[in-house]
């Protein structure tokens, strides 16, 4: 029994331990367009709640974000700081407390 108990309350701290999850299929998430300005290919997107430290898997999965173009992809609403990487995952912006909710447009600059 103990080591059952033990067992369960390490499940417990890894479930908190880990980032935010985000579920690109679920009711739960809203519709957002995302408008590219830059001038390089956003291949990453990360999702974390405000002053956490950690980041969501790629909102984008197999996709990316063309430069000069738009996407839409599905996102939890609420309030979220954003990262976003080029194809050779090196950073190349952050949003923060971005205000995600139906009919939303993220703009990176």
């Amino acid at each position: 029994m103990r080591a059952l108990c033990v067992l369960f309350l390490l499940s417990v701290i890894a479930a908190c331990a880990s980032g935010p999850r985000v579920r690109r299929d679920g009711a739960d998430g809203v519709n957002i367009s995302v408008m590219n300005r830059t001038a390089e290919t956003v291949c990453f997107l990360y999702l974390s709640a405000p002053a956490e430290d950690t980041w969501s898997d790629d909102v984008l999965g197999n996709g990316t974000i063309a430069a000069r173009s738009r996407r839409d992809v599905r996102m939890p609403p609420g309030q979220w700081d954003l990262r976003t990487e080029n194809c050779q995952h090196e950073d190349t912006g952050m949003l923060r407390g971005a205000r995600i909710s139906r009919g939303t447009t993220l703009v990176l600059q």
